[in-house]
C-alpha cells in the first residue's frame, strides 16, 4: 500500500485532528525549528523499558534523542513512521549510534512488554516506554500530545492523536519535529542534523 494511501486513511480516522491543533507558543512541542528566533522545551517524561529499566528526561541531559506517540493497534500511520525512521536510521553512520527514538503509547491497554515485541521488528534503536496511566498522562500533556479515544461498533477503541516525531537536542530542546508528508530521506536529513553526524 501507498504512503499516500496510508496518510488518507489517517486523516479520515481522525488522526489529522490533533496535528492541526497548535499548542501555545510557549507550550512544549510548539512549531518552533532550529531556526526559529526560539526553541521550545521538550516535555518531561519518567517511564521504563520493558528490561524494567527508568528512562527519565532529566537524566538525558547532554543526549539527543527522539519520541514518538502511538500504540500498538494503530493500523497505518504508527508502523509507516516507525519502518520510515528504520530506514531513516540505516542511513546513518557508526557515530550516531547512541541515538535512542522512544516510543510511548497513548492507549493505556498497551504493556511495555507488549509494546517491545511490536518495536522488535524495527530498528533496535527504537525504544518502547511505557508506565502507570498517570505517568503517560503527564508524558503526553507535557509534550502536548492531543489524543482522542474513539470506540469501535465491535468492541475496543481507537485512537486518534498527535503523529509526529519529537527531535530533542543535547539542552533539551525541541530541535525539529517530523511531519506525516515527512519521507524516510527527510526524517534522515533531520536525525542527522539531530546528531551532528553526515549521512552515509
Amino acid at each position: 500500500m501507498s504512503r499516500s494511501i496510508l496518510r488518507g486513511a489517517a486523516v479520515a480516522c481522525g488522526f489529522a485532528l490533533a496535528l492541526a491543533a497548535k499548542p501555545a507558543a510557549a507550550a512544549p512541542g510548539t512549531e518552533t525549528t532550529a531556526a526559529s528566533p526560539g526553541l521550545a522545551m521538550a516535555g518531561h517524561f519518567r517511564l521504563r523499558t520493558a528490561a524494567g529499566e527508568t528512562v527519565d528526561s532529566d537524566a538525558l541531559a547532554g543526549t539527543p534523542y527522539a519520541i514518538f506517540f502511538g500504540f500498538t493497534q494503530c493500523p497505518d500511520i504508527c508502523p509507516t513512521t516507525l519502518a520510515d525512521l528504520t530506514q531513516a536510521m540505516a542511513t546513518l553512520p557508526p557515530a550516531a549510534a547512541s541515538l535512542r527514538i522512544y516510543f510511548v503509547s497513548v492507549d493505556p491497554a498497551d504493556e511495555v512488554e507488549a509494546m517491545a515485541r511490536y518495536t522488535a521488528v524495527f530498528d533496535p534503536r527504537i525504544v518502547a516506554l511505557g508506565g502507570s496511566p498517570a505517568a503517560i498522562a503527564s508524558a503526553t500533556g507535557s509534550f502536548g500530545i492531543a489524543v482522542e479515544r474513539s470506540e469501535l461498533p465491535g468492541g475496543g477503541a481507537t485512537y486518534g492523536h498527535t503523529a509526529t516525531v519529537f527531535l530533542v537536542d543535547a539542552d533539551g530542546l525541541v530541535a525539529d519535529r517530523t511531519s506525516l508528508q515527512d519521507t524516510s530521506d527527510a526524517m534522515a536529513e533531520k536525525l542527522a542534523k539531530l546528531m551532528g553526524v553526515p549521512r552515509r
